[in-house]
């Protein structure tokens, strides 16, 4: 990816395209890192915990490079638009959050709705695509404080990402991390083989 290009051309590359999620996430990012003073992710010394699986979490991994693969973003399924960037150098950490029901517009429900109708006709995709600009507007150029709120916080940032071996299912005999298998009667098992026997021991 281009260092050159803007945040949020990095953002629409990773993602595929512009939409309200991606541009709330491109918001964060920025805002995160002119907060804590960092510059964006080289080799995992921001960390990203992230409640949600939305377009936002795309822009966080591009503008400020906490990916899955470093092992610098952090996924938990809560169903919240929460976002906490921490620092390991300056250990610090900002826990961010959209403000509840502040982006309630009537564009915002017809956007979604227009999305979740699927195949669209040309006059709905034109009303789609001038909505997109509408909503571009709205995300892009109002204050920061008015949609999110943040505050510093303190967590426990995790260590930096380890290489384990990889050893072998006894029942699907595929690999798996060493230390996310589960030894049994049989032997080592992988989560999803024991998961389907239901967490028995003896598969």
């Amino acid at each position: 990816m281009c260092r050159n290009m803007s945040p949020l051309e990095k953002a629409v590359q990773f993602h595929g395209h512009i939409c309200p999620g991606l541009l709330k996430g491109v918001r964060v990012a920025e805002f995160a890192q002119q907060f804590l003073e960092v510059e964006p992710d080289y080799d995992e010394e921001l960390v990203a915990i992230v409640e949600h699986d939305s377009c936002g979490v795309d822009a966080i991994q591009a503008v400020l490079g906490c990916t899955f693969g470093k092992g610098n973003l952090i996924f938990k399924d809560y169903g919240k638009q929460v976002y906490t960037i921490a620092s390991r150098e300056k250990n610090r950490a900002i826990r961010v959050y959209e403000k509840y029901g502040v982006l309630k517009d009537p564009a915002f429900d017809r956007f979604r709705e227009l999305n979740r109708q699927g195949v669209l006709t040309a006059d709905e995709e034109a009303e789609r695509e001038n909505l997109r600009g509408v909503l571009f507007e709205i995300i892009m150029t109002r204050p920061f404080e008015d949609m999110f709120d943040y505050r510093e916080v303190s967590v426990d940032i995790p260590s930096r990402a380890r290489i384990y071996p990889t050893v072998q299912c006894v029942v699907c005999e595929e690999g798996v991390m060493e230390p996310r298998a589960v030894e049994t009667d049989q032997g080592l098992v992988c989560p999803d083989c024991l998961n389907a026997n239901g967490g028995g021991g003896n598969v």
